[in-house]
């Protein structure tokens, strides 16, 4: 029987990356419909003249390497931080208050310090939230030391606080779900980590699999339809050239379930609940842009340098059903209102979870009447405004806040 495969099989891994482009071992396996690497090597030619009758060249040079991925399918709570990790950049988490346990730090904190000090002694494996707002942190302790205040290690995730801490600063203990905060990353060199995407397709020889270490993200877009439609997203991503990986990999998919776009709520001049949530609008798409670019330089490799992150830009588009002008005005009278589009999976507890994109300021850019089907619609385009109110725990501007809740660990993403 001849040797084939089926594309039914397939499934895709992601990492967190060290060293960006150094290829890591998947450790979670995310959930797409669509997976489309395309490795771009780039070849030289050779036109030199030689006295013969053809235009071709005489010889293909290597030059220089990179893949290009195209992805998506359902949102999936579980997964999708990995993606706004790498656009984004700027993390807060916040978890669920078990009621009890609280205290406060007993002095200041430093980024980067692997323990903390508090009035009040934490027991080992605890998990706390440090702080609150946008440099909120979420640790498990280690064995607390001291007689008061007491010394309290930071072991899960590793690497220390992400943020500096003031004393008297709130530590409670928490449980999930947990809710991880994204905005634009401005401190530093403003470069969120990269990933390692691994393909396991089945031809590749041993494992079955490629890997495209130092992905970097260009594009996400969100999309949804009250009537027919999952919540969906896609995303377009420039990496190192693919690797052979060496041993077969394990798909370890979640149990956490898709959500139907009827479920969106969207406000507008304030949260989508109350009187400032709008029951008429019933699809709508959000685009975040990236610009990135490769660069290449004379140190005897293929791949590139860096693949350097510029700016972010985030726009989208609603459709109303026109219950009044107000699709209209919001774009005549530019009030550059706060949007808010908000969806949950209507579960409770552990299983809780939702996504909410919030901008704080948004202007309305076009605004187009449609009389053609059986009520008036409106076609609305907004683009964000960049503001300090959904600004992360890195500061400056941010064009909007990404809000994931799901049972995730800490220090997953």
């Amino acid at each position: 029987m001849p040797t084939t495969y089926a594309p039914a099989k397939q499934f895709v891994g992601i990492a967190n990356e060290t060293t960006a482009g150094t290829p890591v071992p998947m450790t979670s396996t995310v959930l797409v419909d669509n997976f489309k690497p395309k490795d771009q090597p780039k070849f030289l030619e050779d036109k030199a003249w030689r006295g013969a009758m053809g235009t071709d060249s005489f010889a293909q040079i290597p030059g220089v390497a990179t893949a290009d991925l195209d992805l998506g399918g359902p949102v999936f709570l579980d997964g999708i931080s990995y993606f706004l990790r790498n656009l984004m950049g700027d993390l807060s988490t916040t978890g669920t208050s078990t009621g009890s346990g609280a205290t406060t730090l007993a002095a200041s904190a430093v980024a980067g310090a692997a323990s903390i000090s508090t009035t009040a002694t934490i027991p080992s494996g605890t998990v706390v939230q440090i702080g609150s707002g946008a440099t909120a942190e979420v640790f498990t302790t280690g064995t607390p030391s001291g007689s008061g205040p007491y010394t309290i290690p930071l072991t899960t995730p590793t690497g220390g606080l992400v943020y500096p801490h003031a004393s008297s600063q709130a530590v409670q203990p928490v449980t999930g779900p947990y809710t991880y905060a994204w905005a634009l990353l401005n401190s530093g060199t403003g470069q969120p980590i990269t990933h390692t995407l691994t393909h396991m397709l089945g031809p590749t020889a041993t494992s079955g699999a490629r890997q495209y270490p130092g992905a970097v993200f260009s594009e996400m877009g969100f999309k949804w339809n009250s009537e027919s439609e999952l919540f969906t997203w896609d995303g377009k991503a420039t990496s190192w050239p693919s690797v052979v990986l060496g041993s077969a990999p394990t798909s370890n998919p979640g149990t956490v379930a898709p959500i139907a776009s009827w479920r969106m709520s969207v406000g507008i001049g304030g949260p989508a609940t109350g009187g400032t949530l709008i029951s008429t609008v019933t699809d709508g798409e959000i685009s975040l842009k990236r610009e990135i670019n490769p660069y290449f330089t004379g140190n005897g490799s293929q791949v590139p340098y860096v693949i350097q992150r510029a700016g972010l830009t985030v726009e989208g588009k609603l459709n109303f059903v026109a219950a009044d002008e107000s699709p209209l005005l919001y774009m005549l009278n530019n009030s550059q209102p706060q949007l808010q589009l908000a969806i949950n999976n209507g579960l409770a507890g552990l299983n809780a979870g939702a996504i909410v994109f919030d901008f704080a300021k948004v202007a309305f850019v076009e605004a187009e009447p449609d009389g053609s089907k059986t009520a008036v619609e409106y076609s609305n385009s907004f683009k964000a405004v960049l503001n300090t109110t959904n600004a992360g725990g890195s500061g400056s501007y941010s064009p909007c806040k990404i809000s994931v809740t799901c049972n995730v660990a800490p220090g997953t993403y």
